[in-house]
């Protein structure tokens, strides 16, 4: 009996104990609460710290429904021990995470400042509201240059309505102009002797902002790659020219189609729905509402991560909405087996996820001597000048940990990409193994628009699966490493503005091998200018490209640019003027590059490519000096079908393999020759005309995620 009442009790105890292994959270929360469905807490940062102090090996914090308004990073840390803890909504409810603040639509009123009410123009001064921030309590942050090499930082104060973003005030509207003459470039070798920029403009519109305060200009001011967005200091309306306040890397130049420019935020251009001026020195922002029913008014406001996971392992974050932060909805360093599954990350004005460290960028070395090469030293839950970075160091260690990744999730109108996704070791090529999988990415370059993709990959051994990548004016994937996989992704409709960049790139780098880019669907990439969907730059070497279709895929869907070790199997071109470009650069303008001591130089030192595990993982890479580098070589373009191509390939035979390819007008035996997804019928000649085409799994290209936005 005593035994048997001992065991009751142990039965007991262990029952208790693991019925405190899932913890609520609720807005309805109390201060005294012990996490039950009936007392729950009422900030998630207190169920986090509970849950260190439970034994269990699994514990899970369920938020209840609503809204969670927060003003500092939540945090996850090493005092995490257990085998697994989940963050989640209870039951499917909708809960979202949020850095900014509601304002009630009473709260916005009508036009108080007279001089504001004066340079807006006549017929819309009283459909503009204003928001008093100052008298809300909410501090502004303002404009600030956004663009190619600047370092990547919080967004300024912004404005939501219907959960969706406001735009900046822009003349044009829904174009851009071309730059007039350029008095002063704003450029020189050292940019600290150079003068600041002074353009003509050829407009009579820009003569009506002479009362002007603050107000901005963005485009593409020299190369079609590096968009920029500065501050002007004045507008000289007697002689028709732009004074900008600040400089960019390439200075102003004219010449090209895409060298324009457009202005933002000014009062005198609040000229259709949806549009805001934010004035930083009245703590107010002025906006032109949306026609429609006005349910949510939204500012961000929290500069920092709205979720932070550090320095432990095994935590699944699921179902839930990350918004209105100025800064990155989620960050990740030195983790293991840490997921974001199935939530919804929007309304940032950063980057939506970070899987590794960036960089601060010591003040004063932005445009000296050049943006993209200025590094700086690592720093947490920033990303700053990673760019530059990885440009200077190339074995650069993010510090972001191993099988840590982000699935099932969306991710769009973010402020300055969607994940970046760093992790494992290039100096012992040691892979992370780091995902992305089954994602839709939109919308992703609303502040910083250059350089910015929808994932910017580095490291060894990473992958993005099975994501949908849409809607932006730049790339859709950027890496730089080795031995990553890009699979099973649909991207359309990217590298809208751009000239010169590709929606998968990377390159300079002769030790980046072992890449593998696979059954991807490029469709819809603009022909204005030079768009490429595949992009090998500048001598970029040994990947293996196979089984992906180019569907309008630019003017050049794929561009090797003087490169070796390249292979190009079963892909399928359709309508392009050209299918491939291959060319000898390194020879030529670019060999600089090749220089002693010059930049190939230095990053093969630096991963000492004759020794292992450089030379035995690429063993082509060992004599790469010795076999003349600048000429391309063994190059592979086999088994392609080119459908209504006008030019496979561009370039001379010499520099590339071609056999087993098949080039035709003819239906090649599509099910649906508008919709190449839909795949080849069972007769189909392709299968007479290369031999051993395989059967590529179409079925398996693209998210399986319903559409929501």
């Amino acid at each position: 009996m005593k035994l048997s009442f001992l065991t009751l009790i142990l039965i007991c105890f262990t029952t208790s104990v693991e019925a405190q292994t899932q913890f609520f959270v609720s807005n309805q929360g109390r201060a005294k609460s012990d996490g039950t469905i009936k007392r729950p807490y009422k900030n998630i940062s207190d169920a986090i710290e509970k849950a260190y102090t439970v034994s269990s090996d699994t514990v899970e914090i369920l938020l209840r429904k609503g809204r969670y308004d927060i003003d500092k990073t939540i945090e996850v840390n090493q005092h995490w021990k257990g085998k697994q803890l989940i963050i989640r909504s209870y039951n499917g409810e909708e809960v979202s995470i949020s850095g900014g603040k509601s304002i009630s639509a009473k709260k916005l009123s009508k036009v108080s400042d007279k001089d504001a009410y004066l340079r807006m123009q006549p017929a819309y001064r009283n459909l503009i509201k204003e928001i008093d921030l100052k008298a809300l309590g909410i501090k502004v942050a303002d404009l600030r240059a956004s663009g190619f090499g600047r370092p990547s930082s919080a967004a300024w104060t912004e404005v939501f309505v219907n959960k969706a973003p406001m735009s900046l005030s822009r003349w044009p509207n829904d174009s851009t102009v071309l730059i007039g003459k350029v008095l002063e470039a704003g450029t020189n070798q050292h940019v600290s002797k150079a003068g600041l920029p002074i353009f003509k403009y050829n407009e009579s519109r820009p003569s009506a902002w002479s009362k002007a305060e603050d107000f901005w200009i963005s485009g593409y001011f020299a190369h079609g790659y590096a968009g920029d967005m500065i501050a002007v200091q004045k507008v000289d309306t007697v002689n028709k020219t732009i004074h900008p306040a600040q400089q960019t890397v390439y200075g102003f130049m004219t010449g090209a189609p895409w060298r324009q420019w457009f202005a933002l935020n000014l009062l005198e251009e609040i000229d259709r729905p949806g549009e805001y001026v934010l004035d930083a020195k009245r703590s107010k922002i002025f906006i032109y509402l949306p026609d429609n029913k006005i349910e949510n008014v939204d500012v961000s406001i929290l500069d920092a991560p709205l979720l932070a996971i550090e320095n432990c392992s095994n935590v699944t974050v699921r179902g839930i909405t990350f918004e209105y932060g100025r800064s990155m909805a989620v960050y990740m360093e030195k983790t293991n087996q840490v997921v974001i599954d199935d939530c919804i990350i929007r309304n940032m004005g950063g980057v939506g996820v970070s899987i590794g460290q960036g960089t601060e960028q010591p003040k004063g070395l932005t445009l000296n001597p050049h943006a993209a090469e200025a590094g700086g030293v690592p720093v947490s839950r920033k990303l700053g000048d990673l760019l530059g970075k990885v440009y200077e160091d190339v074995l650069f260690n993010r510090q972001a940990g191993t099988n840590n990744g982000v699935r099932n999730s969306y991710i769009y109108q973010t402020g300055a990409g969607g994940v970046s996704l760093g992790g494992g070791d290039r100096s012992k090529l040691i892979s992370a193994n780091n995902f992305i999988e089954n994602c839709a990415i939109s919308d992703y370059n609303r502040i910083e628009k250059s350089y910015r993709p929808a994932v910017w990959m580095d490291g060894v051994g990473n992958r993005i699966s099975q994501c949908d990548i849409q809607d932006a004016p730049s790339m859709a994937i950027l890496f730089h490493g080795n031995n990553h996989i890009i699979e099973y992704c649909k991207i359309t409709n990217v590298c809208q503005d751009v000239d010169d960049q590709g929606a998968i790139y990377y390159g300079r780098d002769p030790s980046e091998r072992g890449n593998v880019i696979r059954y991807c669907y490029f469709k819809d990439l603009s022909p204005r200018h030079r768009v490429t969907a595949t992009y090998h730059d500048d001598g970029a070497c040994g990947a293996e490209v196979y089984g992906n279709i180019y569907f309008r895929a630019g003017s050049l869907p794929v561009l090797i640019g003087g490169g070796s070790d390249i292979n190009y199997t079963n892909n399928i071109f359709i309508d392009s003027p050209v299918a491939i470009h291959l060319d000898n650069r390194l020879q030529g303008w670019s060999k600089k590059t090749m220089d002693a001591g010059g930049i190939f130089d230095k990053r093969l030192q630096a991963v000492r490519h004759t020794e292992p595990p450089y030379s035995s993982a690429y063993p082509k890479l060992v004599n790469y000096w010795n076999e003349n580098p600048a000429f391309p070589k063994r190059n592979k373009i086999s088994g392609n079908l080119f459908y209504k191509i006008k030019s496979s390939v561009r370039g001379e035979t010499q520099w590339g393999e071609l056999w087993n390819n098949w080039s035709t007008d003819n239906d090649p035996g599509f099910v649906d020759p508008t919709d190449p997804l839909k795949g080849f019928k069972a007769n189909a000649a392709i299968y007479q005309y290369i031999v051993d085409f395989p059967q590529i799994p179409f079925d398996k290209i693209g998210c399986t995620l319903p559409t929501r936005y």
